[in-house]
């Protein structure tokens, strides 16, 4: 954004820097990209991160890399359209412009994938070649409310069927406690506990 504004008259300058945003990084948002490169291009993201390939996604199991893939453009789109809003660059715009349709391209794409698997619902639960019957189908369809003083909220994701229509959804408002109080063994000795995790003792000494 800086380098977008550079050559730009000073009065545009001053105008686009009352965001808060575009002040943010004309001021040297990013010191490390000063100090590590001289503000050479680093193979890292707008917030430093670098690009390690963790973001990609590849399960071995296609509809669920579908899904993914999926939810990556549309977040992108997200992204995209937030920094076509931000600017009034012509260029900066049809180039963004450009972006956010291969975005809708792209998110197309995977979902028509899914649908010529059979569509979602033939898709899941993913994967759907495990029997479903070895599942605790007791848990598969209820919403559970941690809070212990809000009620659940109503809604489509918590009554009625469910969307892949093997279940109907419903709501428990208490966690049920699933098992016995664990009983952990004693800290090893030489490990850096305290000695009443050592000896098992509960009080503490006197």
């Amino acid at each position: 954004m800086a380098l977008n504004l550079e050559g730009a008259p000073l009065s545009y300058q001053e105008a686009s820097a009352k965001d808060p945003v575009v002040n943010a990084i004309l001021g040297g948002m990013n010191p490390r990209h000063i100090l590590s490169s001289g503000l050479a291009a680093m193979p890292v993201n707008a917030n430093g991160m670098p690009f390690d390939m963790s973001h990609i996604y590849a399960s071995g199991n296609v509809a669920a890399d579908m899904l993914a893939n999926v939810t990556a453009e549309a977040t992108g789109r997200v992204l995209a359209t937030r920094l076509y809003n931000m600017t009034e660059d012509k260029g900066m715009k049809d180039f963004l412009s450009f972006l956010i349709a291969r975005d809708t391209m792209h998110q197309q794409q995977w979902l028509a994938v899914i649908e010529e698997m059979g569509g979602l619902n033939a898709s899941l639960p993913i994967p759907n070649s495990f029997p479903q019957e070895h599942e605790a189908q007791e848990h598969s369809y209820y919403c559970l409310n941690t809070s212990l003083d809000k009620p659940l909220p109503e809604g489509r994701w918590s009554s009625g069927p469910a969307y892949d229509g093997h279940g109907q959804f419903s709501a428990k408002q208490q966690p049920e406690i699933l098992g016995d109080e664990p009983l952990l063994g004693n800290a090893r000795p030489g490990s850096g506990a305290q000695s009443e995790q050592i000896d098992g003792i509960t009080s503490p000494k006197p």
